[in-house]
């Protein structure tokens, strides 16, 4: 690394109420390299995103509490930039159109190759980092 190039450090979150599907996405994507925070519902992602400011959220879109549409929602209000991957296993195209209304960027529809949602973390940061911000 030289003197002029800054070392980025690429944060993902999880928000996923089941805690094997959590463990297997940090799993994966921290052996690709990325620094994971777990949140088990919406309410504790948005709590922990104000101290741990991440560029990319995996989210369920079913969880407790708050779910992951009512998270990105609250995200969008406050102006967040964070790249969104919503993952569900209810799917239908009225769901999809909801999640991309309130400002999800991706949509994963369970069951996926586990491979496929580790292709799109490493698009979002190759993407040049003007892109990202």
């Amino acid at each position: 690394m030289t003197t002029n190039e800054v070392a980025v450090i690429k944060m993902v979150m999880i928000a996923e109420d089941d805690p094997s599907t959590r463990r297997l996405y940090r799993f994966l994507l921290s052996n690709s390299g990325y620094k994971v925070v777990e949140a088990e519902d919406g309410l504790t992602a948005l709590e922990l995103l104000k101290d741990a400011p991440c560029q990319l959220l995996v989210t369920d879109m079913n969880m407790p509490r708050m779910g992951g549409l009512e998270l990105v929602r609250q995200l969008r209000q406050q102006n967040s930039p964070i790249y969104v991957i919503m993952v569900t296993a209810f799917s239908t195209p009225e769901t999809e159109k909801q999640a991309m209304k309130v400002g999800v960027n991706e949509y994963l529809t369970k069951p996926f190759e586990y491979e496929d949602l580790e292709r799109r973390v490493q698009n979002f940061f190759a993407r040049p980092q003007s892109q990202n911000a």
